[in-house]
């Protein structure tokens, strides 16, 4: 049988809604609140990675590195009560959120925003 983890998909490390909405601020926030973003977010990773090494004690683990499709993290537009926290967060309108998430949306999710 199989011997390790074949791949550890950390994008799903981050659904948790304190997490989240630190990546909601990475992908939508302005640089000062991006950079704030990513430093909350390498402690959660941080933590997680040692679990789990910890936990498969010399086993192999195959990791990819966070490659979410944005739509997994943006927040639905028909939900109010999320994009109007999310706003106050950012410093933003809930008009403004909203027209930022359109301009994220992708053809293809599975390829990302790519160019």
């Amino acid at each position: 049988g199989a011997n390790g983890i074949g791949l550890c998909r950390t994008e799903h490390m981050f659904f948790q809604p304190e997490r989240i909405s630190k990546v909601r601020q990475l992908i939508l926030g302005d640089d000062e609140q991006q950079t704030a973003a990513l430093e909350e977010l390498l402690v959660f990773q941080r933590t997680d990675f040692e679990g789990i090494f910890k936990e498969m004690d010399g086993v192999p683990v195959t990791i990819r590195l966070l490659d979410p499709p944005l739509h997994e993290f943006l927040p639905s537009l028909e939900d109010e009560e999320i994009l109007s926290a999310l706003a106050g967060e950012l410093g933003s309108s809930v008009d403004e959120l909203v027209e930022q998430i359109k301009g994220q949306q992708e053809v293809n999710p599975m390829l990302g925003l790519r160019g």
